[in-house]
């Protein structure tokens, strides 16, 4: 049976049909309801081909990393947009983008390119020229993972202020006067996204908190990526250090577990040599202990998942990708905000004293075997 032929039986035109079998709401729910029943009973299905020509829409949803798939955070991501948008009538088509320039391409073509109906963009922050090219392109934007509104029609939006002070306290109680923070040499050639606010935020809370500049020391890979390589280079630093600071931050649980594994590799002990804190909370982090920051994933996803798919079903101008980058006055109801934890667990003590005598690790801390 063509789509035709069912119009034909159920009494009404083509666009009639084609509206009530994806869902519009302009269709009542009594003519969906008698529309879907009679496509049911002659085994119709609609063909996304066919239905993307006969209505300029792509049915496909773009979701946009700057970080590999096979992270915690990007995998479980991915996984609670798939769980939701396979339920409906648009595909999830995954980006990973690795460079400003990459992003910079992606966006100058939206407006040339008919290929999504709507952009999932996890972690990145929008620069002016980026949100007055997603508003040109007239497509819905959500935010996954943000730290601001800005150029989005919705957003999560994370929180990290309460946890953060709770760790700082934390920190300062167990007698750690130094703080170093071990910057995650990924994703890519990005330098605004939301791992990189992570550690400027800490530090600020943390000299909220009594502790100066002269407390802090920060470490980056030498090779810029988070291989061997780039971990031993970051143990010889803070080996080196004048500081050694007793507690180390890491941007994600990820390169903090990597980072535990080689430092015990060395022969420190943690938490008894050096204190590690992560951020992420992935079930690996539960097993071994590693005291983090615990943000809702899957959760997150599902809510951005769900709520693009409300934009494209809704045909008020209110919602069409634009109207608040114009306006510049989002909709409260469409932007949610997620509180991070602070999870403390084994890899956080208190200080003993890791000290440095010219340059060389006082042997009491150091584990022999």
């Amino acid at each position: 049976m063509l789509l035709k032929d069912l119009a034909k039986v159920a009494g009404v035109s083509l666009s009639t049909v084609s509206r009530a079998l994806h869902g519009d709401p302009r269709i009542s729910e009594p003519t969906r309801q008698r529309i879907q029943a009679i496509a049911d009973r002659e085994h119709f299905v609609l063909s996304k081909s066919a239905s993307a020509l006969a209505s300029r829409k792509s049915f496909r949803i773009t979701a946009l990393f700057v970080d590999h798939f096979n992270t915690w955070f990007t995998s479980t991501s991915l996984e609670g947009l798939y769980s939701v948008i396979e339920t409906s009538d648009y595909d999830l088509f995954p980006l990973a983008l690795h460079t400003p320039e990459e992003l910079d391409r992606y966006f100058r073509s939206l407006s040339k390119n008919n290929n999504t109906d709507g952009i999932i963009i996890s972690s990145i922050h929008l620069s002016k020229k980026h949100t007055e090219q997603l508003a040109a392109s007239h497509i819905p934007v959500v935010g996954l993972d943000s730290y601001g509104t800005q150029g989005y029609d919705a957003a999560i939006v994370l929180n990290n202020e309460r946890s953060m002070t709770i760790a700082a306290q934390t920190i300062k109680r167990l007698g750690h006067t130094t703080i170093g923070f071990v910057h995650y040499p990924q994703p890519g050639l990005f330098r605004d996204y939301s791992y990189s606010e992570r550690i400027p935020q800490f530090e600020s809370i943390c000299k909220a908190q009594g502790y100066t500049s002269q407390s802090f020391e920060h470490f980056t890979s030498e090779d810029g990526r988070a291989d061997k390589a780039g971990v031993e280079s970051i143990i010889t630093r803070w080996e080196s250090s004048q500081v050694q600071p007793s507690v180390l931050f890491v941007e994600t649980d990820d390169f903090a577990i990597t980072l535990l594994s080689a430092l015990r590799e060395h022969g420190f002990r943690v938490p008894e040599d050096v204190s590690v804190v992560g951020f992420d909370d992935n079930p690996v982090s539960q097993l071994i202990g590693l005291a983090t920051f615990r943000q809702n994933a899957l959760e997150n996803a599902h809510y951005a998942a769900h709520t693009m798919l409300d934009l494209l079903q809704t045909s008020s101008a209110k919602h069409c990708a634009g109207s608040y980058h114009a306006a510049n006055a989002p909709d409260d109801e469409l932007f949610h905000e997620d509180e991070t934890a602070f999870i403390q667990r084994r890899t956080l003590a208190k200080a003993k004293g890791v000290t440095k005598a010219k340059g060389v690790t006082k042997a009491k801390t150091r584990n022999k075997h």
